[in-house]
């Protein structure tokens, strides 16, 4: 073998020997970024899970008919439990099941805190129900029960009883649509001088106002222009002497409404 071949085969042993040591090189510098990565995320894992983020202030309001032990029984929380377990969306979404909770709204305040804002419905509407009242919100839903009536708010009688929970909305559609009308307006024209609604006949609705006027509404068609016609006139029928507002109003036809009054 030339000088020349030998000096070439030389030279290409050695560079293929540098080769071998940069790869290992590689794979060393690989492995150890693989390392440290694996040791940073453990790290960062125990860090999230430590005593540093476990919840130690819930901060709820909006309470009003709700306790805070309704909120922690909804959404599955309670101090102590590490901030990164809770989800607000899902944990939102779990208090917003609760009947008499409108909205609600969920903030996780760093490292170790918690703020939920709650809107409560409230009741528009008594239904009487074997001795006891249901309270109906705005969106025609029972959120409550009540042992007795003071008359604070309206009664809604003739309804078909069938069975009436907590949660869910009145069985009855047929009248039960006709009582969600009437909320509608009370949402409105929260000063509507109603104290009971009878709707056992759905085609001849009958509402008494506080001081024992009978309204005769018909059926539910133009309801609320009817209630509308019953608050213009209920004013001005109030306000005359010798009890004229006793009586019968006829609002069959909202556009001709006719006042009775009872006879002495």
């Amino acid at each position: 073998m030339s000088a020349y071949k030998q000096k070439n085969s030389h030279f290409s042993a050695q560079q293929r020997l540098a080769e071998q040591r940069r790869e290992r090189k590689k794979i060393k510098n690989r492995l150890i970024f693989v390392l440290l990565l694996f040791a940073a995320n453990l790290f960062l894992l125990l860090f999230l899970r430590s005593p540093f983020f476990a919840v130690n202030y819930i901060s709820i309001t909006g309470l009003d008919k709700l306790s805070r032990e309704d909120i922690y029984l909804a959404g599955g929380i309670r101090e102590g439990l590490n901030i990164w377990k809770i989800n607000p969306p899902e944990l939102r979404r779990r208090i917003q099941q609760l009947p008499r909770v409108e909205t609600a709204e969920v903030e996780r305040v760093l490292p170790a805190a918690l703020h939920i804002q709650i809107l409560e419905k409230y009741p528009l509407l008594l239904i009487p129900f074997h001795g006891y009242y249901l309270e109906i919100a705005a969106d025609g839903m029972i959120i409550g029960i009540r042992d007795s009536f003071t008359g604070d708010l309206p009664l809604a009688s003739g309804l078909f009883w069938g069975k009436m929970d907590v949660g869910t909305n009145i069985p009855d559609r047929a009248r039960g649509e006709i009582i969600e009308t009437f909320l509608a307006v009370f949402s409105r024209i929260p000063a509507l001088p109603v104290a009971e609604i009878n709707v056992s006949d759905p085609q001849q609705i009958i509402v008494y106002t506080r001081e024992g006027m009978e309204v005769w509404l018909g059926s539910s068609r133009e309801l609320e222009k009817k209630l509308e016609v019953l608050m213009h006139l209920y004013s001005h029928l109030s306000a005359l002497e010798n009890g004229s507002s006793e009586g019968y109003l006829d609002l069959r036809a909202a556009e001709a409404p006719v006042f009775r009054p009872f006879k002495k």
